[in-house]
């Protein structure tokens, strides 16, 4: 009877820690920290639609976005660009060369 017990506990353990272990990994895989919103934003490569004077128009994955340039690279629709920095709703793109 008391081995019984000792595997139900043993199994709970396990099962209280494999599960904890494994919420944790999903979250933080590889030992980094997530990244949302604005940070997560930063890095990504965008694709420019529209130029409308003093500002280009990107797509963010199915949206499409107010972007200014901050490099000297002239934007064209469909070159691509990467976010540096978001400030409101206006994004901080870098224009790639061809």
């Amino acid at each position: 009877m008391t081995s019984l017990l000792l595997i139900i506990g043993v199994a709970a353990i396990s099962l209280f820690v494999g599960g904890w272990i494994g919420r944790f990994l999903t979250r933080y895989p590889f030992g980094r920290s997530s990244v949302t919103g604005i940070e997560g934003m930063k890095g990504r490569v965008v694709e420019i639609t529209a130029i409308r004077g003093d500002f280009i128009e990107v797509r963010l994955e199915s949206q499409i976005w107010r972007a200014q340039v901050v490099n000297d690279v002239k934007p064209e629709p469909g070159m691509k660009a990467r976010i540096t920095d978001v400030k409101g709703n206006v994004l901080y793109v870098e224009v790639l060369s061809k």
